[in-house]
């Protein structure tokens, strides 16, 4: 439906095995492992997939003689909505379990000689905050575009519906999926400000494991 925007994220993970930590390197290496394994970067990548092709399957559902895929719900665009929606349920659960580490990583204690791991924690801390906080606001938001997009499709199968309504309908799911851009662009550094100290972090403990 609207095009021009790109919306990338960087996914880069680093896998790393250490042994022999301090007690606090240990948690925060636990910690990190948990990140890396519950990745939102993914979700929002095959969600912004799938808002690429929404446009080819709004025009493959319009091919037809008639709208009636659109009033018994078998257009394709009703397949992509589902398939957003069961995507923001997994970005739902991953942000709960972010929050969760950002909890254990404000409660890890440090040692006087771990000024600089601790540091890069606090700033992962401060990132994931930024990241959870932007999420609380973007998953009601985007589940109100789907039922927008919904509402609209549905539509297209009444047989009162005519050319003004189509292009009412496009044009208000449009300006929805807009308001969204600047929730994307705030993740977008976010998540990328995070991939960094992540990755610091990782050279951290690798560093202390080898010493």
């Amino acid at each position: 439906m609207r095009q021009g925007l790109q919306k990338m994220f960087l996914l880069s993970g680093v896998a790393l095995v250490m042994g022999g930590c301090g007690n606090a390197s240990a948690e925060v290496e636990d910690q990190m492992e948990t990140l890396e394994e519950s990745s939102i970067q993914q979700d929002l990548q095959t969600l912004i997939n799938y808002e690429d092709q929404l446009q080819e399957d709004f025009e493959t559902s319009l091919e037809g003689e008639d709208l009636s895929n659109f009033a018994d719900s078998s257009a394709e665009v009703f397949t992509n909505v589902d398939e957003r929606s069961a995507i923001l349920e997994n970005l739902r659960e991953t942000t709960s379990t972010h929050e969760s580490v950002n909890q254990e990583l404000q409660e890890i204690t440090f040692q006087e000689d771990e000024a600089e791991i601790e540091e890069t924690v606090s700033s992962i801390s401060e990132n994931l905050g930024s990241i959870n906080g932007t999420m609380e606001s973007f998953i009601p938001q985007y589940e109100e575009v789907l039922d927008a997009e919904r509402s609209y499709y549905n539509s297209l199968g009444e047989s009162s519906a005519d050319y003004e309504d189509f292009n009412e309908g496009l044009e208000t799911v449009n300006e929805q999926h807009e308001s969204l851009d600047e929730h994307y662009r705030s993740l977008n550094e976010s998540l990328t400000n995070l991939e960094e100290n992540k990755n610091h972090a990782f050279e951290l403990l690798s560093r202390e494991d080898e010493s």
